[in-house]
C-alpha cells in the first residue's frame, strides 16, 4: 500500500557519474556534504545565525544504464515505493539509448513521469515522440541545464504524479461506492423480484388449493381451535348427505363421533399433540343413519404464532372396499367348499403356535388326516357327492375338537388338525381313535349311504420338529405310514418313516440335471373364444419325462424346484423353448398365436428378466405382443410393490400380464387396482363346481364382475363340460381353456389341432364347441 506522504522519488539514468553529482546537488534539499552546504553551516556557526532554510529535497536514486534503470523501477514497484519521475539521458553507449530505456521502463510502470535529457540536436524529435506515443508524461530537457529549470521540472512532475495518484484514488473510491450502491440496488431489486414471485406463487397455490378443495373426491372439513366446523367441500356433502348450512358452526366431535370407541379419542388426541396429525379408519353415520366406514386423516395447521390453530380433516368412504377386502380375505384364508381355514391360514397359525409353544415350553401336536377311498367315491358318484362328503367330514372333525383347536382343509381330501391343549401322547391317541371312529360312520348323501375311512399321521413339537414345515412334513410321512399299515388307523412319526423324504431328495438331485439331460418338454393347452369358438392362444405347460417315474406334472416337481433354487433355470428354459417353438410354427405357416408362460415371483424379481426376454425375442424374431406372463395370485401379493416395477417394464414391451389361479389367494383390491395387469384367470377349482355348488358359481360371477370393473380380461380354466362353458358365457366370460376343448398338446400336435378346430368352426356354432 502506498504511503499517504507525497512521493518525491526521482530516478536519474545517465552513464556519466558527474551528472549524477550535479543532479544530487540540485535536487537534495538537506545537508548533503556539498561545498555550498558546508559554507552555509560555517556562516551559521561563526555569526550565530540560522542556516537559510532549504526547500524539501527529493529522494534521488542513480542508474548508469537502461537495464539497471528497468531493474530499479521493477524493484521499487514491488516494494510499494514507485518512482514519481525519471531523468533519462538520450545517449548511454554501449547499452540502450534513452528512447529504448523509456519504452521498456513505461512497460513496467506506465505512470512514471519522464524527462529526456540531451545535448544533441541530431534527433528528429517528432519521430521520437511518435515512437513513444508521448503524452503529458514526457518532457525534453536540453543541456546545458538550468538548475532552476531542473528543480522546477522535478517539483512539477512529482507533484503531477502525486496529484494523478490522488485523483485515481478518489476515482477508485467513487467507483467502489458506485459498485457498492449498485450491488445494494441489485440486491433490493432481487429481493423485490423474489417477493413478487413469492406472492405470485402464493396466489397460484391459493387458487390451486381452492380448486382442489372444491373438486376433490375426498371429503374435507376444516375446523377452528374449538373443533367447530368452519368449512366443508362438496365431496363432504356427497359422502355424508349433510349440506354445508347444516354443519357450519357445529362441533365436528358431536356430529360424527357418537359411536367411536374411547380409545379412538385418545389416539386422536395423542397423535395431534405428539405429531400434529392422526390417521385411521373409523365408523360414522351418514345423515340417513347408514353406517359409514371412513379412512380419516386429521392434521393440525398453524400458519404462524399470530394465527389461530385450525384442523383439516380429510376422509373417504371405504365401506365397500372393506367389505370386498373382507370377502376376498375370507376366500384367501378359508376353503371355499367347507368354510374351514385353508393351508395359508394353517401355516400362519402353526407358525404362531410353534413360537408360543417354544416360548412357554409347552407341547404342540398336529394330525395330518387323509380320507381313505375318497377318490373312488368321487369318481363313482361324481363331484357333487364328493363335495357334500367333504363338508360332512369337516363338520364331524369340528365336532371332535375343542374350540381352542383348529382344523384346516389343505386340499383335496387332506385335512390338518392343530392341537394346543393335549400334553401327553395318550391324549393324542384317544383323540385320533375318536376321529377315526366318527369319520368312519356311514352318512346319507343324496339318497346314498356313503362311507370313508381315515388315516392319521401325528407329529409333536418339539420331538418331531421345531418349525411348522418340519412338523407338517413329518406328520405327512406318518400319515403315509398309517395308510401303508392298512388304512383306518393312526401313526406317530418315527425317523424310519423318512423313505418318502429320501425319495424327494433323490428327485431333487435328478431335477438338477433335467435341463442338461433334455428331460423337460412342453405341452400347449389352447385357449378358446367362448363367443366364436375360435382358438385365440396357448398356455405352455412344463412336463418332466423322468426315466423311472414317467411323465411328471408341474405340481410334482415345480414346488421342489422353487425350494432348491432351480425355478429360475427351469423358467429360462421354458422361455427359450416357447420362443424357439413359435418360430418353427410360424415358419411352417401356422398363424401367430399368443402364448402364456407361467413365471414364479422369484423370477419376476430378477433384475435381468427384461433383458433376457428382449434377447430371446431378438434371437427368435418373436413378437413380444404374443407373450403373456402368468403369475400366481399369492406370488404377486407376497411383495406387490416389488412385482409392480418389473411387471410395468414388461408391459411397456407389449407383454400381457395375467394373474393365475385367481380367487385361491389373497389380493388387496387397492393393490390389484394399481398393479400393471391385463388378465385374471379363474382357478379351475371354482369353474369345475359352478354347475353344482352355488357358492362357487357366485365366486366365479364375482371374479368376472371384478374383471369388468377393473377393465381386465377374464379367462376361465378347467372347463370340462358344455354346461360350464354356457354358464361362463352367460356371465360375460369370453375366453376359456380346459379338457372340453383340448388336453395339453405336444408341440407336433398343435398344428393339427388348429386345423381341425378351424374346420369344426366352419361346420358348427360356437355353442357346440
Amino acid at each position: 500500500m502506498l504511503s499517504s506522504l507525497p512521493n518525491r522519488r526521482v530516478l536519474l539514468v545517465d552513464d556519466t557519474p558527474a551528472i549524477h553529482q550535479d543532479f544530487r546537488r540540485l535536487l537534495n534539499g538537506a545537508d548533503d556534504g556539498t561545498p555550498e552546504a558546508d559554507l552555509d553551516n560555517l556562516e551559521a556557526t561563526l555569526f550565530g545565525t540560522a542556516a537559510a532554510p532549504r526547500s524539501p529535497g527529493f529522494e534521488v536514486d542513480s542508474a548508469f544504464g537502461g537495464q539497471e534503470a528497468l531493474t530499479m523501477v521493477r524493484e521499487a514497484l514491488a516494494a510499494g515505493r514507485p518512482y514519481a519521475m525519471a531523468f533519462v539521458d538520450m545517449r548511454m553507449p554501449p547499452g540502450w539509448d534513452g528512447v529504448e530505456t523509456v519504452e521498456r521502463v513505461w512497460k513496467a510502470d506506465p505512470r512514471l513521469q519522464v524527462v529526456i535529457c540531451t545535448a544533441y540536436s541530431d534527433h528528429s524529435w517528432s519521430r521520437v515522440l511518435d515512437r513513444l506515443h508521448a503524452s503529458d508524461q514526457l518532457l525534453i530537457l536540453k543541456k546545458p541545464f538550468d538548475p532552476i529549470e531542473v528543480g522546477q521540472l522535478a517539483t512539477a512532475l512529482t507533484a503531477k504524479w502525486n496529484t494523478t495518484r490522488q485523483a485515481e484514488a478518489k476515482l477508485d473510491g467513487l467507483e467502489r461506492i458506485v459498485r457498492e450502491r449498485t450491488a445494494k440496488l441489485w440486491e433490493a431489486n432481487e429481493a423485490l423480484r423474489r417477493e413478487l414471485a413469492e406472492r405470485q406463487r402464493t396466489a397460484t397455490e391459493l387458487t390451486l388449493a381452492a380448486s382442489v378443495f372444491h373438486h376433490a373426491l375426498d371429503g374435507i372439513v376444516i375446523t377452528g381451535p374449538l373443533g367447530r366446523i368452519i368449512s366443508v367441500n362438496p365431496a363432504f356433502t356427497a359422502i355424508t348427505g349433510y349440506e354445508p348450512g347444516e354443519v357450519l358452526g357445529r362441533s365436528a366431535h358431536r356430529l360424527w363421533s357418537g359411536s367411536w370407541d374411547p380409545g379412538v379419542y385418545r389416539g386422536i388426541r395423542d397423535g395431534l399433540a405428539r405429531d400434529g396429525r392422526w390417521e385411521g379408519a373409523v365408523w360414522n353415520r351418514r345423515k340417513t343413519g347408514e353406517r359409514l366406514l371412513m379412512r380419516l386423516s386429521i392434521s393440525r395447521v398453524e400458519e404462524d404464532e399470530r394465527s389461530a390453530r385450525r384442523y383439516v380433516c380429510l376422509f373417504n368412504d371405504i365401506t365397500d372396499i372393506r367389505r370386498k377386502d373382507e370377502r376376498i380375505r375370507h376366500l384367501a384364508f378359508h376353503d371355499h367348499l367347507t368354510g374351514l381355514p385353508n393351508q395359508a391360514m394353517l401355516i400362519e397359525r402353526l407358525n404362531e403356535s410353534v413360537n408360543l409353544a417354544r416360548h412357554d415350553h409347552e407341547p404342540l401336536g398336529i394330525f395330518f388326516i387323509d380320507l381313505d377311498r375318497f377318490k373312488a367315491i368321487n369318481d363313482s358318484y361324481g363331484h357333487d357327492i364328493g363335495n357334500l362328503l367333504l363338508k360332512e367330514v369337516a363338520s364331524r372333525l369340528k365336532g371332535c375338537l375343542h374350540r381352542s383347536d383348529m382344523v384346516a382343509r389343505i386340499g383335496g381330501d387332506e385335512f390338518v388338525v392343530l392341537l394346543r391343549r393335549i400334553t401327553r401322547p395318550k391324549g393324542y391317541s384317544g383323540l385320533a381313535k375318536r376321529i377315526i371312529n366318527r369319520l368312519s360312520q356311514p352318512t346319507r348323501i343324496a339318497n346314498r349311504d356313503v362311507q370313508v375311512g381315515v388315516s392319521i399321521g401325528i407329529a409333536c413339537f418339539p420331538d418331531d420338529g421345531t418349525d411348522a414345515i418340519e412338523l407338517m412334513r413329518h406328520a405327512d410321512a406318518a400319515m403315509y405310514a398309517a395308510k401303508s399299515s392298512g388304512r383306518g388307523t393312526f401313526r406317530f412319526f418315527q425317523a424310519s418313516m423318512s423313505e418318502r423324504i429320501e425319495r424327494r431328495l433323490r428327485l431333487e438331485m435328478e431335477l438338477r440335471t433335467a435341463v442338461p439331460n433334455g428331460e423337460l418338454e412342453l405341452r400347449y393347452q389352447p385357449k378358446v373364444s367362448l363367443v366364436t369358438g375360435e382358438p385365440i392362444g396357448l398356455e405352455a405347460l412344463i412336463r418332466w419325462r423322468h426315466r423311472r417315474h414317467g411323465v411328471l406334472s408341474p405340481g410334482e416337481f415345480l414346488p421342489m424346484a422353487e425350494e432348491i433354487g432351480l425355478a429360475g433355470e427351469l423358467e429360462d428354459w421354458v422361455l427359450r423353448e416357447v420362443f424357439r417353438q413359435s418360430r418353427d410354427w410360424r415358419a411352417r405357416g401356422l398363424p401367430s398365436a399368443p402364448i402364456a408362460v407361467n413365471i414364479s415371483v422369484e423370477q419376476v424379481q430378477r433384475s435381468d428378466l427384461t433383458d433376457l426376454i428382449i434377447s430371446l425375442s431378438n434371437r427368435y424374431a418373436f413378437p413380444l405382443c404374443d407373450l403373456e406372463i402368468e403369475l400366481t395370485e399369492d406370488g404377486v401379493m407376497a411383495d406387490p410393490e416389488a412385482a409392480a416395477g418389473t411387471l410395468g417394464r414388461l408391459r411397456k414391451l407389449g407383454i400381457s400380464i395375467a394373474i393365475d389361479d385367481f380367487g385361491t389367494g389373497y389380493s388387496s383390491l387397492a393393490y390389484l387396482r394399481r398393479l400393471p395387469i391385463d388378465v385374471l384367470k379363474i382357478d379351475k377349482s371354482f369353474v369345475m363346481n359352478t354347475d353344482g355348488t352355488p357358492s362357487d358359481a357366485e365366486i366365479v360371477k364375482t371374479i368376472i364382475g371384478l374383471g369388468k370393473t377393473l377393465n381386465l380380461a377374464v379367462v376361465a380354466e378347467g372347463v370340462e363340460t358344455h354346461e360350464q362353458a354356457e354358464f361362463l358365457r352367460a356371465c360375460g366370460c369370453t375366453t376359456a381353456q380346459g379338457y372340453l376343448f383340448a388336453q395339453p398338446l405336444a408341440a407336433d400336435e398343435v398344428e393339427g389341432w388348429f386345423r381341425d378346430r378351424s374346420r369344426l368352426i366352419g361346420t358348427s356354432q360356437p355353442e357346440d364347441s
